[in-house]
């Protein structure tokens, strides 16, 4: 992907990317940062996030984000670092394999707490703050096409995913008012990091990409970046989908 020109409203924004030590998280802070935006960035690992912050000379906060409170302690902890913050970026999320009939009780649950909760208390924690200084905001969450369309073996994931989705929507209907837009970007099979998706199921859903391609990590940064940017500062409560036409094949031509 060729580097982007300057958008507007980011240069000297702050924003925090939860999940920024890899893969579209990592991408999505690198291209924030060419945006000129201060950042902090949240990973688990040590490592990646050493790595991360010598690379975009940002704010490190190592965190399990799925325990109770982590939000609101890296949004403080980021806060602190880099003043009142302009931008919430959360990409964090884990994928599970279960058909239908097979979803337990348990099974969702886990599901949901990998998926769906950190980023309510993640979007909650930002938007306290945000609604405290009554200086506006963009969060961007990242999602999944798994919660717009059904795929085999991804129900409690989907499930999760179309939760998530759903409560991004309502919180930027209360938030409008406010200045505060809420996005969500919904990718299907995006080649990154760990997923390459080589072997037979990614072959599968190849064959149902009409553009013929999986998506690069740096398309998905691209999109949630313009979300965070004043090109789309008339664009809140949506879903973006970013497939490849894969959700219009499976409509149309099954």
């Amino acid at each position: 992907m060729e580097t982007i020109g300057q958008l507007p409203g980011l240069k000297n924004k702050t924003a925090l990317v939860v999940g920024g030590g890899l893969g579209i998280g990592r991408s999505v802070a690198r291209l924030l940062g060419t945006q000129g935006v201060r950042l902090a960035v949240v990973d688990v690992d040590r490592d990646r996030l050493q790595k991360a912050r010598e690379e975009l000379d940002a704010i490190g906060i190592c965190s399990d984000v799925e325990l109770p409170g982590a939000a609101r302690l890296a949004v403080a902890e980021a806060i602190g670092g880099l003043g009142p913050l302009d931008i919430l970026v959360n990409i964090v999320g884990r994928g599970m394999s279960s058909a239908a009939v097979d979803v337990s009780a348990e099974m969702q649950r886990v599901a949901l707490e990998r998926n769906y909760l950190h980023h309510v208390e993640f979007c909650s924690a930002f938007a306290q703050a945000a609604l405290s200084d009554g200086r506006g905001g963009v969060i961007t969450v990242v999602s999944s096409l798994a919660g717009v369309a059904p795929f085999p073996n991804q129900a409690a994931y989907g499930a999760a995913k179309a939760a998530l989705n759903s409560y991004c929507a309502n919180l930027a209907v209360e938030l409008a008012p406010k200045q505060i837009r809420v996005n969500t970007v919904a990718p299907g099979g995006v080649r990154t990091d760990r997923n390459t998706w080589e072997g037979e199921k990614g072959q599968e859903l190849l064959a149902a990409i009409p553009m013929g391609r999986f998506a690069d990590q740096a398309e998905v940064a691209g999109v949630v970046v313009f979300l965070c940017s004043d090109m789309a500062s008339y664009i809140t409560g949506q879903t973006i989908v970013l497939d490849g036409g894969a959700s219009q094949y499976l409509r149309f031509w099954r």
